[in-house]
C-alpha cells in the first residue's frame, strides 16, 4: 500500500516536473559553473577557473565557506566575459552567523571599481540581500536561514530583473545593471568588505535564462525522490 502512495506521488510529481521543463526551455548558454563538488573553485566549463586570494575560502563537501573575516579578507576572482547585451547569473547559498553583518557585504562582484559604468555587485546591507549598481539599489529579500536562491538577469542594455528563491521581486531595474567584466565571490567590488556565508553552486549565462529551468534545492530532492521510488517499484515489479 504504501508504495502504490510512493508510486502514485511520485508520478504526478514527475508529470508536473516534466511539464514545468517542458514549457520553460532555457535558450541561453552557460559561460561559467563553479560547484566546489570536486574540492576546488574551477569552473566546470573550463574557461574561469577561480583563483583564490587571501587563502580563500575553505572547499570541502561541495561548498565554498567564505568566513567573512574584515582583518583577514579571503575571496576567489577571475577575469570575466566582458560586456554583453544580455546575460544571467544565478547562486544559491546560505549565511552564516548574523544574517545583519553589517554594510556593502559582498557575495559576488563584478568589478573592483564602483565607479565604473559596467560595475555591479550582489551584497548584504543591514541583513537584506540587495544588487546595486550605478542605476540604483534594489532589495532581493532577507535571508531565510536555509539556501536561498538569487537569480540576477541582464534582460537588454537598458533594464534586468530579479528573482529570489523562485519568484521575481524586481520586475524591471529600469537600467543597465552592468557587466561581465569580472568575476568575484565573496567580496565587494572594492575588495574591502566580506560576508560569512556559505556558497553552494554560481552559474553565469550569456543571455537571458528562464530561472524556473534553474531548480531550486528542494526540487532537485524531489525529483531524487521520485526517481528511486520509481526505481523501486520497477524492481518490486520485476520480482513479483
Amino acid at each position: 500500500m504504501l508504495l502504490n502512495h510512493v508510486r502514485t506521488f511520485s508520478i504526478a510529481l514527475l508529470a508536473s516536473t516534466g511539464l514545468l521543463l517542458s514549457t520553460s526551455s532555457a535558450f541561453a548558454t552557460a559561460l561559467a559553473e563553479w560547484n566546489f563538488d570536486n574540492g576546488t573553485a574551477d569552473d566546470l566549463l573550463g574557461n574561469y577557473d577561480l583563483t583564490a586570494v587571501g587563502g580563500g575560502p575553505a572547499i570541502a563537501g561541495g561548498y565554498a565557506q567564505f568566513s567573512g573575516a574584515e582583518g583577514s579578507p579571503s575571496f576567489l576572482e577571475s577575469s570575466g566575459f566582458g560586456g554583453n547585451p544580455t546575460w544571467s547569473v544565478a547562486l544559491r547559498l546560505r549565511a552564516d552567523g548574523a544574517f545583519d553583518q553589517g554594510d556593502f557585504q559582498g557575495i559576488f562582484s563584478n568589478n573592483n571599481s564602483p565607479a565604473a559604468n559596467y560595475s555591479w555587485q550582489i551584497e548584504s546591507f543591514g541583513g537584506i540581500y540587495q544588487l546595486r549598481t550605478l542605476g540604483g539599489t534594489y532589495t532581493i529579500g532577507a535571508p531565510t536561514g536555509g539556501f536561498d536562491s538569487i537569480v540576477v538577469r541582464k534582460l537588454s542594455s537598458s533594464d534586468g530583473d530579479i528573482w529570489y528563491n523562485g519568484v521575481q521581486v524586481v520586475s524591471s531595474l529600469g537600467s543597465n545593471p552592468g557587466g561581465l567584466q569580472n568575476f568575484r565571490l565573496g567580496t565587494n567590488r572594492n575588495t574591502n568588505s566580506f560576508y560569512a556565508f556559505t556558497l553552494d553552486t554560481v552559474r553565469v549565462y550569456d543571455s537571458v535564462e528562464n530561472p524556473a529551468v534553474i531548480p531550486e534545492p528542494s526540487s532537485a530532492l524531489f525529483i531524487g525522490l521520485g526517481l528511486m521510488a520509481l526505481a523501486t517499484h520497477r524492481r518490486s515489479a520485476g520480482l513479483a
